[in-house]
């Protein structure tokens, strides 16, 4: 099975921290959001599995931090996604759907005699910036032991919420029957979450389907959608079953989720009292509350830290009170009072006393 991941985009909802890194760069809890995705993959999937990762904004950012951190568990291959176009210089790219075709080039027409072993070699495609708290050995546990072509992973929305997502459709053994692009009327509250796994013949037929599209569009075509792509898969006759994940998803889209996301995996693993000597942490004058994550060189004086709370390697806390926040690497925070904020690396700030702070990299004050 080769695993594709579309992580080229923008991700303009994460802005300002996505000027100067990929939204997949982002730290939480002590790594990347990209980190916490492939070392899920790298405890279900040996070395010689092939992870092809479509690349294009800060390209060179990603593929040395992977080729780094991941050459000898998984086989790499990298792929670029060229901009469409650029506004006020930032540039915008041809969507989920185009990303996943350009993987077609790794998968050359072949036949095979058994269904599993179909499946077998098939596509797990996931997104940059959504985490299913599922590991994935359940998920490979229901595509390989379901009489399906593939698996859509789902999760219960609010109604109201519903028109938000791609949504899906199903019968009564949850085999999907449509897929809608945040839907203007309700129809369902499962929305598509992140990952998918096809056999061979349903991802060769899902690229084709992409490349009729592609092949159409014109020069005002901002994206290829995925989702109308998978609706024409299951008209086409291809069985495709909605697996509700258990424990749901954390979704690091937007700054909100970005926290929410961050507190449910301090809840999983937070610093300890014994680490503080083993990483160099220093603290002076403070009070921690738990669950919190302190970066290795990380100095807290004379402040409160926490809940949940996530600190980067080398960052210097004076006189602050913190809580339910993400501070990046290499942060130096003096007499700074705030909650619900997001800090990015660099960040050099001081007489601050506001809640909800969305301050990127390299910031001063």
């Amino acid at each position: 099975m080769k695993i594709i991941g579309p992580i080229a985009g923008v991700g303009s909802r994460l802005r300002p921290f996505t000027f100067s890194k990929p939204k997949a760069f982002l730290t939480v809890a002590g790594k990347t959001v990209l980190d916490h995705i492939l070392e899920k993959f790298s405890n279900t999937f040996d070395p010689s599995t092939e992870l092809i990762l479509i690349v294009g904004h800060k390209k060179r950012q990603i593929i040395n931090y992977v080729k780094d951190n991941y050459m000898d568990k998984f086989k790499l291959i990298f792929i670029e996604q060229p901009p469409r176009g650029y506004l006020d210089g930032i540039p915008f790219f041809g969507g989920l759907g185009e990303a996943v075709y350009l993987s077609n080039v790794r998968f050359k027409k072949q036949d095979f005699k058994t269904k599993e072993q179909n499946k077998r070699e098939g596509s797990l495609i996931f997104l940059g910036d959504m985490i299913p708290i599922d590991e994935y050995s359940y998920l490979m546990y229901r595509y390989f032991e379901s009489d399906v072509d593939g698996i859509i992973t789902v999760m219960e929305v609010p109604n109201e919420d519903a028109s938000s997502y791609g949504i899906v459709t199903v019968d009564k053994d949850s085999i999907i029957q449509n897929l809608v692009e945040k839907p203007t009327d309700f129809i369902s509250n499962l929305a598509i979450a992140g990952i998918y796994a096809f056999s061979y013949s349903a991802t060769l037929a899902l690229f084709k389907i992409i490349k009729g599209y592609i092949d159409q569009r014109s020069e005002n075509t901002k994206e290829i959608f995925l989702t109308q792509s998978l609706q024409d898969l299951v008209e086409e006759g291809f069985k495709i079953e909605a697996v509700k994940l258990k424990q749901g998803i954390l979704d690091f889209g937007r700054p909100s989720e970005l926290l929410k996301g961050n507190k449910f995996l301090l809840t999983q693993a937070s610093v300890k009292r014994e680490d503080f000597h083993k990483f160099n942490i220093t603290i002076d004058r403070s009070f921690i509350k738990n669950p919190i994550f302190l970066g290795e060189n990380t100095k807290i004086i004379n402040s409160v830290i926490g809940p949940f709370v996530s600190i980067g390697k080398n960052s210097n806390i004076e006189n602050c009170i913190l809580e339910n926040s993400v501070i990046e690497e290499r942060a130096d925070l003096q007499n700074i009072i705030s909650s619900n904020s997001i800090i990015g690396c660099d960040v050099k700030i001081k007489n601050i006393s506001k809640d909800n702070l969305i301050i990127g990299d390299k910031s001063r004050s």
